[in-house]
């Protein structure tokens, strides 16, 4: 009953079946007709209206046909080179978003496609829309290139500079005010981004669909593979990839250094012209008063520039007793794609470096770049400048970045494109890390933590793309002896935990009677906690004894001994909140350790050094150019990293066992030795090499612990 015909002959058996009378039956062919044409208008009239199928999600999601977001395209936005025209669509086709089916009864089990690599609570499911019609062509905007929904697959499907990417929806507390726009140009030339809604439109890449007919394209990929390097995604996606990714970035961005020059000057013009119209826009002509002055400076101090002004430079162009901070990148850096390769190392003068002699002495004349990643507000580093000055005085060239001031993601990748050694507090900047060189000395990210509260995500993603990852935890109960007690001092963020406060279910202060147990709330509603909580806070607030009890709660909570009174007292919720303060409250780093640690990891690059040194001096050139030629593509970037994961070295200082287990040893989940950039049609299947690069990587080795030494 898929066509026309069948569903009439159906109808006819039917009513030759029904014993009624003959002026009834004269009836049927009447009725026929108006079924007939009341199924016609309604398919024709959802056909006119085509939908661009439905996503669901366990969390809040602005999807495909949310209510919450509808699509807005009354500003004439369409960025494609296309015109409507009348299309032939063949039957079961993914090519306009939906697929379409003959006849009037409904396909089943149409697929859904998870767009995300994530964990269940983030996964997000599109399902193509069944679109019912017995015409096979529409009319329609066709665009004949691949469409990507998430464009992580796109050198795996052969993706070009003409693709383009489907932006199917977003999390609603995902912001898309951006501090300062990515250009696209180095990835696409025709290609546009669909957005669905106007709010989304943040740069000229973004497109509304047209609004007097449906887009169509010649072939659509939808979704990641659940492909990342977090255990929750059954694939892993090769390193290769974010190598490659680097390489672009890098090679459109600061190829050369009139490139780099150019990039920033366009920028900073966009930023000016952006200004200047909402400026006009706000103010007209009249003159800016200090208010709009105000309002201006706060607006500037989000841009995607400012964290290259508010760089700061040590020891970059030779290093002393006397040396400080430098005033800005040294010329000969500026643009540059590998700096420390056009930079000689012969001219540098590291005066801590006098008193050693030989080849010791002449390898470590120039030392590792460390980053410092300083958060202002939550998290923040609160001996960032003892850091600073313990590093610069042991002779190693320091970078400290900020991003709270805004960044733009080719700036953000310029800053990191030198630093072999990161240390940042736990949180999303580790994450830049990815733009890390791994040309000479493998990178380390360094994660500075708290005492009660850690978490492996980036134990994970460092080690997928061959990093060295440990973190390190500055009291206030860890401390390995009274030296580092000295070091480490208990920070107390009273204003930092009340602020917190003043957003959670937690509230401090009252008497037993008032505290409803674990249990008691799990039994109530949403609403009949939300009152609570509210009624506490009155109480609280009315009574200057329950607010003096607040604060010394309050004292206990947040101190540097477990609070066992106040959980035993409030619950759960008492855990909760101390995850939320521990995980943003201020830290410290101990300085002595970090600076020693540092130094066994230039030890390790001068080691390296002097092996490559020593079989240079006993092979030939030919047998070195052959050598070249037979070692492969994972073996000449990743070796180094997985000769650390064979001697302990790679991760610390827990948690490491199954992870570096997936990421580097495991055959099937592995990131190092597989195809990919290389060869597409192999995606994901281990190269010639690839077993070799894991030998030896047993349990008992990926069991040995990586830590920072007192």
């Amino acid at each position: 009953m898929e066509t026309l015909g069948g569903f009439v002959q159906a109808v006819n058996a039917a009513i030759r079946n029904i014993k009624v009378t003959r002026n009834i039956r004269r009836l049927f062919p009447v009725l026929l007709i108006f079924t007939i044409g009341g199924v016609l208008m309604f398919t024709l009239n959802r056909s006119s209206n085509i939908r661009l199928g439905s996503s669901s999600s366990s969390s809040v999601y602005f999807g495909l046909d949310s209510e919450d977001k509808p699509v807005t395209a009354q500003n004439n936005r369409w960025g494609g080179q296309t015109v409507a025209r009348d299309i032939e669509l063949p039957e079961a086709t993914w090519t306009c978003a939906f697929i379409r089916s003959n006849g009037i009864w409904p396909r089943k089990n149409l697929p859904k496609v998870n767009l995300m690599s994530a964990d269940a609570e983030a996964d997000v499911f599109w399902q193509p829309r069944l679109q019912r019609s017995w015409r096979n062509v529409i009319r329609a905007h066709y665009v004949n290139e691949t469409v990507f929904v998430h464009g992580f697959t796109m050198k795996r499907f052969g993706g070009t500079k003409n693709s383009w990417t489907f932006r199917a929806g977003r999390f609603s507390y995902d912001p898309i005010g951006r501090m300062g726009a990515w250009e696209m140009d180095h990835f696409f030339e025709t290609g546009k981004e669909l957005v669905l809604a106007q709010s989304e439109l943040s740069t000229p890449f973004q497109t509304l669909p047209p609004e007097d007919t449906p887009i169509c394209f010649r072939r659509a990929v939808i979704g990641l593979g659940s492909q990342c390097g977090l255990d929750y995604c059954e694939n892993n996606a090769p390193a290769e990839v974010y190598k490659s990714f680097r390489e672009e970035i890098a090679e459109y961005y600061w190829s050369t250094p009139l490139t780099w020059e150019k990039h920033v000057k366009n920028v900073q013009e966009s930023i000016n012209r952006t200004q200047e119209k909402e400026r006009t826009h706000k103010y007209g002509q009249d003159k800016i008063e200090a208010q709009e002055q105000e309002a201006e400076k706060k607006k500037a101090a989000k841009l995607q520039l400012r964290c290259l002004d508010l760089a700061r430079y040590y020891n970059f162009e030779s290093a002393g007793p006397n040396h400080g901070i430098e005033n800005g990148e040294a010329k000969s850096r500026v643009g540059q794609m590998h700096p420390d390769i056009v930079d000689p190392a012969e001219t540098y003068q590291n005066l801590f470096d006098e008193g050693k002699e030989g080849e010791a002495a002449k390898e470590s004349k120039r030392k590792l770049v460390v980053g410092i990643i300083q958060r202002e507000g939550s998290r923040r580093l609160v001996n960032d400048e003892e850091l600073i000055q313990g590093l610069v005085q042991a002779g190693f060239r320091v970078k400290w970045i900020t991003f709270d001031h805004g960044c733009g993601i080719a700036e953000t990748a310029y800053l990191l494109r030198d630093i072999n050694v990161l240390i940042s507090p736990h949180g999303n900047a580790l994450g830049t890390s990815i733009f890390m060189p791994n040309h000479e000395a493998v990178p380390t990210v360094i994660s500075v933590d708290t005492t009660r509260y850690h978490e492996p995500w980036f134990k994970f993603t460092t080690t997928a793309i061959g990093q060295r990852f440990i973190r390190t935890v500055c009291g206030p109960t860890n401390y390995v002896d009274e030296v580092s007690r000295e070091h480490c001092p208990y920070f107390k963020d009273i204003k930092g935990a009340w602020d917190i406060m003043s957003s959670h279910s937690l509230v401090l202060g009252l008497p037993d009677s008032m505290v409803k147990t674990d249990k008691q709330k799990e039994s109530m509603s949403g609403d009949e906690r939300d009152k609570l909580r509210d009624a506490s806070r009155e109480y609280v607030k009315n009574n200057p004894a329950a607010q003096k009890l607040a604060e010394q709660e309050m004292d206990v909570l947040i101190g540097p001994e477990m609070p066992v009174s106040i959980i035993q007292k409030y619950g759960g919720i008492a855990y909760e909140f101390m995850g939320v303060y521990w995980k943003g409250s201020p830290r410290y780093v101990d300085v002595p350790r970090i600076v020693k640690f540092v130094q066994s990891l230039q030890q390790d690059l001068e080691q390296e050094k002097i092996k490559e040194s020593a079989a240079i001096t006993t092979t030939t050139t030919t047998a070195i150019k052959q050598q070249s030629e037979s070692m492969g593509a994972a073996q000449k970037s990743y070796g180094p990293f997985v000769e650390y994961v064979r001697k302990g070295q790679a991760c610390g200082p827990d948690d490491c066992e199954g992870i570096l287990g997936r990421n580097v040893a495991n055959e099937k989940t592995s990131a190092f030795g597989k195809h990919s950039v290389d060869d597409i049609s192999k995606w994901g299947q281990p190269t010639s090499e690839s077993q070799a690069l894991r030998a030896g990587l047993t349990t008992e080795v990926l069991q040995r612990t990586w830590q920072i030494e007192a």
